[in-house]
């Protein structure tokens, strides 16, 4: 599947068609907040089964297509939706390009409401989950603290520790930032959007995507996000500072895909982080970097069939259980 020298053609043929056949819709979030989602149904499987795609901060439903795709030729449904905040749900602050969370449970909240709501109309009996970086974070929390029907997980460069060279110092920061009221603020040295330096950035090595993703913001300036707030540090670390008492009570199977060149997350507590999950596997992922679904091709194939092979695996353990 070499998709990087004809990109500009795949997007055209396949993905544009694709995409259209199934229009944004919204639902109702807290404090009615509207969630963008798209959800991507066939019309008479053999049986129905969903992946539900929970991206990371500042990214969108545009973006997550491709992967969305994929997944989809290979017989599944997909939900995919944009976090509060960012993409094309609604933003929480008059500067709306600014990285900002009212709440990290209402994150949460919002995916138990979507995935409830698509259950309500599908009954779904082999659900899934495909989370990224801070969507890895915030499904941490759906899985451990809500009812749900999902068989098996993979997070991808889970937002699992902040990488700082002073993290005492910098948490000190945060928190006085937030006494004094400071916590729409961008964090000090960061901006408003961006595009990502096609030579030099730490999100992946495939220019190919990157172009693209830049094309999107370009094309689309309402889906643009610069940099996090110090209230979203704030909130997100906290959250972090809780996993050891969260993650324990995820019972189903995880495979975390860690990426080898990682810069974006911490990585160096991953491992130990992981032994909280009852069914949990580490795999690191040669040579990729934070974006580990937007890497080069040969990297990025690996990865789905791992991927699907997991899931394979655990829907076979959880059929010889019942």
């Amino acid at each position: 599947m070499e998709r990087e020298p004809h990109f500009h053609r795949f997007v055209l043929t396949k993905i544009a068609p694709f995409i259209s056949q199934f229009p944004i819709q919204y639902i109702n979030g807290k404090r009615n907040c509207a969630i963008a989602y798209r959800h991507f149904v066939h019309l008479n499987p053999s049986k129905r089964q969903l992946i539900v795609l929970v991206n990371g901060r500042s990214e969108n439903l545009l973006k997550w297509s491709e992967v969305a795709y994929d997944f989809y030729q290979q017989g599944f449904d997909v939900l995919q939706f944009d976090h509060r905040g960012q993409g094309y749900s609604d933003r929480l602050l008059k500067d709306q390009y600014k990285g900002y969370i009212d709440e990290f449970r209402f994150y949460v909240e919002d995916m138990d409401s979507l995935i409830s709501y698509v259950n309500s109309k599908y009954n779904y009996k082999n659900q899934y989950v495909i989370a990224h970086s801070m969507g890895a974070l915030i499904s941490s929390y759906y899985l451990a603290n809500f009812d749900h029907q999902i068989k098996s997980a993979v997070f991808s460069a889970p937002f699992f520790g902040l990488p700082t060279e002073h993290p005492l110092r910098d948490e000190l920061i945060i928190n006085l930032m937030m006494l004094f009221g400071q916590g729409q603020r961008y964090v000090f040295g960061k901006t408003e959007y961006k595009p990502a330096d096609l030579k030099v950035n730490e999100l992946s090595f495939c220019k190919t995507r990157m172009r693209w993703m830049n094309r999107i913001n370009r094309h689309n300036p309402e889906l643009r996000l610069g940099s996090p707030t110090f209230r979203w540090i704030h909130l997100c670390l906290i959250a972090i500072k809780q996993l050891p008492s969260i993650l324990p009570r995820i019972e189903i199977p995880v495979l975390i895909l860690r990426a080898e060149k990682e810069k974006i997350v911490k990585n160096e507590n991953l491992d130990q982080l992981a032994t909280f999950l009852p069914q949990s596997k580490v795999q690191v992922v040669p040579n990729a970097k934070h974006e580990i679904l937007f890497e080069r091709d040969s990297i990025r194939n690996k990865v789905l069939a791992q991927i699907i092979s997991f899931f394979i695996l655990s829907f076979q353990q959880d059929t010889t259980k019942e």
